[in-house]
């Protein structure tokens, strides 16, 4: 019996660590709001109420600050947010239109005015803030550049280069058409780490790994936006000498949006070159067709998605 407990006890002890580990990994691509909260004064007020809405989707996340009145609300998804801190006393103190990016560490110092608490101080607008809470370095392709900018193939690693230190792969690796490949900083293009929504995307196959350094190549239609860290990622982001290159999804809001596309190319419009002129063989065929559609909203309003 004795025997029996001490394994049971061990095994549940194993299955706990290994859910916190991948619930604390599987934040990565996740941004973080963070701050303090003072009185007019510059002292710090602990017992605060925070609460973080998602304004697309209605979900908010709570939390209170801390006995130095300090306040952290991680697992956020990249999107639009707004800031409400109440506390007796006080003025209610609102911030509409915080936008976080993938892995981005915000920090937002609050000052409450004394007052009734049905007064309320608004703040609109989410102006560029240096990140101070964090070493590591880097630059957020968002999804207007993914959407808008050209992109042969529809591969969003062609983006990569808009970031310093960036460059592309060797002509041989482009000749065999392989995806996902860059130098940077000077790194192998083997030494790059690839995230989607927090999990390794990393591909390890034989054989030239596939033509693609990631496992899964997400559509540019269903991708949110990517960062590529360039320089002292955090620990939980190491094993690559290169950049981490960290992509999330798209998810629905309480809204049904969607979208239909078709990218098109033949041979209409191109011109002969000059050597199959000389011979009078006509130009070569050419045909690509790319078509799709992408929609999303919600299971359970302002829950699900």
């Amino acid at each position: 019996m004795r025997t029996f407990n001490v394994r049971y006890r061990l095994q549940k002890a194993i299955v706990v660590s290994l859910l916190f580990l991948s619930i604390a990994y599987a934040q990565t691509s996740t941004a973080t709001l963070t701050g303090s909260v003072r009185d007019q004064s510059g002292a710090r007020i602990p017992g605060v109420t925070v609460v973080v809405t998602d304004t697309a989707r209605g979900t908010s996340l709570s939390t209170i600050t801390n006995e130095e009145g300090s306040y952290v609300v991680p697992a956020l998804n990249p999107g639009t947010y707004s800031l409400g801190v109440t506390f007796p006393g006080f003025k209610r103190f609102q911030n509409d239109g915080i936008v976080l990016q993938v892995a981005q560490v915000a920090r937002i110092d609050i000052a409450l005015e004394v007052g009734p608490v049905d007064q309320f101080v608004q703040v609109s607008g989410s102006a560029r803030r240096i990140e101070t809470e964090t070493s590591s370095r880097g630059s957020v392709i968002d999804q207007r550049k993914i959407q808008e900018l050209p992109l042969n193939g529809r591969d969003y690693n062609q983006l990569a280069p808009m970031s310093a230190g960036v460059l592309p792969a060797t002509p041989r690796l482009s000749s065999v058409n392989f995806k996902g490949a860059m130098n940077v900083n000077g790194n192998r293009v083997f030494s790059n780490n690839f995230l989607l929504d927090g999990v390794d995307n990393g591909s390890y196959s034989n054989s030239f790994r596939g033509e693609n350094v990631q496992l899964i190549q997400p559509s540019v239609d269903a991708l949110q936006e990517f960062k590529i860290q360039t320089n002292a990622y955090p620990a939980e982001d190491g094993r690559g000498s290169g950049a981490i290159i960290n992509a999330t999804l798209r998810s629905g809001t309480n809204q049904i949006r969607g979208s239909a596309y078709e990218f098109l190319r033949n041979d209409a419009l191109d011109a002969n070159n000059y050597f199959l002129n000389a011979a009078g063989e006509p130009r070569p065929v050419r045909k690509r067709n790319q078509f799709g559609a992408a929609v999303g909203g919600p299971i359970v309003r302002s829950r699900t998605f």
